[in-house]
């Protein structure tokens, strides 16, 4: 749960060798069911198990069902690509007034 102004942060403790994007890893969050953005920061994190990347959440934010996640993932540098062994990097969070 979380309110606009707040703080969240997104945690993976996944170790996975896909490489650093240039520029870092795009983190979105947004409204489910929405393609706008509300907020985005970068990332310079490893995925050696201790992720972390931190949005604020801006006034505007709507209320109800979210997500953060992390744009820029590929998923074939994981092992168990496709076979469930690498977990999706989003997670979800409930916006409250």
């Amino acid at each position: 749960m979380a309110s606009p102004g707040d703080t969240i942060t997104l945690e993976s403790d996944t170790s996975c060798d896909d490489p650093l994007p240039d520029g870092g890893w795009i983190v979105p969050a947004a409204h489910t069911g929405s393609a706008v953005v509300h907020t985005q920061t970068t990332s310079d994190d490893q995925f050696d198990g201790s992720f972390a990347a931190t949005l604020v959440l801006p006034a505007d934010f709507p209320h109800g069902q979210a997500y953060a996640g992390i744009e820029n993932w590929d998923y074939s540098f994981c092992e168990g690509a496709g076979s469930g062994g690498c977990a999706s990097a989003t997670g979800e969070f409930m916006v409250r007034p």
